[in-house]
């Protein structure tokens, strides 16, 4: 089977992704403890059962979690899965030496211990309650379980290891071609194993080029965007599957750069935005409004939260009210024009095409937009090596989050997290959104979570540090004889064991 995908993997380690397509790649070849199903459950994967407080995996006051592992895992050199293998991945996550994504979530245990080959004991320092589906699960990063006996050290930023990964999934790396492609063979041992005997994952330069390659057969799926997802429905001998995710497409502010550090200024930015026409005209009436950081797939959405209406003249207000007053066409204050510079990653379509409706909404209030684009590694590099997002070389930014299994994917508006060492870009800070989520995380009770949750989606609302614009379905399309495909909300490439094809 050959999966069509735009742009060479920054990494197939799971601790170093980025991207959410490297995210879902690194995945073919490690395992994580607990999993998600295509219906968005927990479900076992390397750990047998998902630790509860009904089948005594978790303690009473919410700060034990016990794991037993599979007997029957196996890497794919052969060698048995054990306890020892997830305490190393936990060093490795913690070594400072290694760029790993985001260590936050780990930071949180007190202990990790090995009683046996099979059992890891993880004591948390607080009670958490998204902590099953958040450490070494199917979340917003997903750290699979790694071979500690592939690595010399917990230092495995450079290891020979991450050009050829293997771990306990299903597949290991055959070879990984840069910039052309990565072929993926079985793992022998897999305790899931797959259908497949050959998967390969070609590397396309473009989206454009990667549709033409599903047209003329050489590739056999692929996911699309909504513009080629409508075509792809009027083409014979291809299907196509939308599946709702934990992803919000936003709009963000750098609310510590002048003058985007206004709350009011960031409130007439939001009025003057057309969001309803942006949905219709570059998502193609394909994907939901989005109104606060928690997507509807979730209980705990709060379906009366929402952002400042579309309203040019009451934008206009604002903007006079915190001093920037027309002249000649332009607003400024103190003799300086309120311009903005907008970033976004230059190989997204819908990034560019939104790039120019914003430039043109903000101009009729009379701000003046400047747009960029910048590769990706560039984008969402660290802030030490250029990165646009983590240094903060924005006043406003097209981007997205992919949240975890459960709603709490509220780091990346915590203070502890802002950057340039944590996901909060926007870098906004709230104390009492901070003892919002703080609560939250404590609370076992899902109803009283329920409504901390509401609290805290009120709490960014007011804040005004984003512009949420879709909550986004995954559209894939795939070649009549491809069997298997179930992606869930976080994982584009889940069920991955079952795929099969034929002639």
């Amino acid at each position: 089977m050959r999966v069509g995908i735009v742009s060479d993997p920054r990494s197939l380690n799971p601790l170093f992704v980025t991207a959410q397509t490297d995210v879902d790649l690194a995945q073919l070849t490690t395992d994580t403890l607990v999993g998600l199903s295509r219906d968005n459950k927990l479900v076992p994967q390397l750990a047998d059962p998902v630790p509860s407080r009904a089948n005594g995996g978790i303690s009473a006051d919410g700060k034990t979690i016990v794991y037993h592992l599979r007997r029957e895992a196996r890497f794919a050199d052969g060698v048995a899965v054990t306890s020892n293998d997830v305490a190393f991945t936990y060093r490795a996550i913690l070594d400072p030496r290694n760029p790993v994504t985001d260590t936050e979530p780990y930071r949180r245990i007190a202990s990790l211990s090995t009683p046996d080959a099979h059992t890891v004991i993880v004591r948390l320092k607080s009670p958490w309650a998204a902590a099953v589906s958040e450490l070494f699960a199917v979340s917003d990063f997903i750290y699979g379980i790694l071979p500690a006996h592939a690595f010399s050290s917990t230092d495995i930023s450079r290891a020979p290891w991450n050009e050829r990964p293997f771990g306990s999934g299903p597949f290991r790396v055959d070879r990984w071609n840069h910039g052309d492609g990565i072929v993926f063979v079985p793992n022998p041992y897999a305790w899931n194993r797959p259908r497949l005997r050959r998967l390969t994952f070609r590397i396309l330069p473009d989206q454009t080029t990667l549709f033409v390659a599903l047209q003329t057969g050489s590739v056999d799926a692929a996911a699309l965007t909504e513009d080629q997802i409508a075509q792809a429905r009027r083409l014979r001998g291809i299907r196509t599957i939308a599946t709702p995710q934990n992803h919000t497409v936003y709009m963000e502010f750098q609310t510590q750069r002048f003058p985007v550090d206004d709350a009011l200024v960031r409130r007439a930015i939001v009025e003057a935005i057309d969001r309803e026409r942006i949905r219709t005209s570059i998502f193609l009436n394909l994907q939901q409004l989005a109104t606060t950081e928690i997507p509807t797939i979730f209980a705990a959405h709060d379906p009366n939260v929402s952002q400042p209406a579309y309203d040019p003249q009451q934008a206009a207000a604002d903007l006079d009210r915190a001093g920037w007053h027309v002249e000649n066409g332009v607003r400024t204050k103190n003799g300086r024009p309120l311009t903005l510079l907008f970033a976004y990653v230059s190989t997204s379509i819908p990034a560019r095409r939104l790039a120019t409706v914003v430039q043109d909404d903000l101009s009729r209030v009379g701000i003046e937009t400047t747009v960029k684009g910048y590769p990706s590694t560039m984008f969402f590099g660290s802030a030490a090596s250029g990165g646009i997002e983590r240094g903060g070389r924005f006043d406003l930014a097209y981007t997205d989050w992919f949240g975890g299994a459960d709603p709490e994917a509220s780091e990346i508006f915590s203070c502890d997290n802002r950057a340039p060492n944590g996901p909060n870009t926007a870098r906004w800070c709230d104390p009492g959104y901070d003892a919002l989520y703080a609560r939250q995380a404590e609370t076992l009770d899902s109803r009283r979570r329920a409504a901390i949750f509401s609290a805290m989606q009120r709490a960014v609302a007011g804040g005004g540090s984003s512009i949420f614009l879709v909550y986004s379905s995954l559209y894939t399309a795939y070649r009549d004889g491809v069997t298997g495909l179930a992606p869930n909300m976080l994982f584009q490439y889940g069920n991955n064991a079952r795929w099969d094809v034929s002639p």
